[in-house]
């Protein structure tokens, strides 16, 4: 009986699942912030894009920070990641939450704009970590 026929072949899954999906994620808010900042510049004014563009900016850092987390621990051990991922999503929560209660916003910051794009900014962020998730293969054998 040959040997190799017992062999168990493992696949080429990637390195890391997280920068994929901080990339597709990051482009996806990106272009949303984009439009945002275009279309609330025509249809309002310079204050109320700016103030989608520092929202949009905030939300696109959040995220971006938790899946750079993510990616350090996991290359520790690849069981890290995911706690370290929710650790820091739950530190910056009321991080973020302490420093907007206690400083608040600048008073050049149009709130309704502000709001208005976080809310466009994280929708077009999940949605493309949500599709960049699906594409994600976690596969351990190949089972051809």
């Amino acid at each position: 009986m040959n040997s190799h026929s017992a062999r168990v072949v493992v696949s080429a899954a990637p390195k890391s699942i997280w920068l994929p999906i901080l990339g597709i994620s990051m482009l996806y808010s990106l272009i949303a912030a984009a439009a945002f900042f275009l279309i609330s510049w025509l249809i309002a004014d310079l204050r109320y894009a700016l103030s989608g563009a520092l929202a949009s900016g905030l939300v696109i850092g959040f995220f971006a920070v938790s899946i750079l987390i993510a990616e350090a621990a996991g290359r520790f051990r690849s069981t890290w990641a995911m706690p370290a991922f929710l650790g820091t999503f739950v530190i910056k929560v009321f991080g973020i939450a302490f420093l907007l209660l206690n400083l608040g916003l600048p008073d050049w910051v149009n709130r309704q704009g502000f709001v208005l794009a976080a809310a466009v900014s994280l929708v077009a962020w999940q949605t493309g970590e949500i599709r960049a998730f699906m594409k994600t293969r976690l596969a351990i054998y190949n089972e051809a």
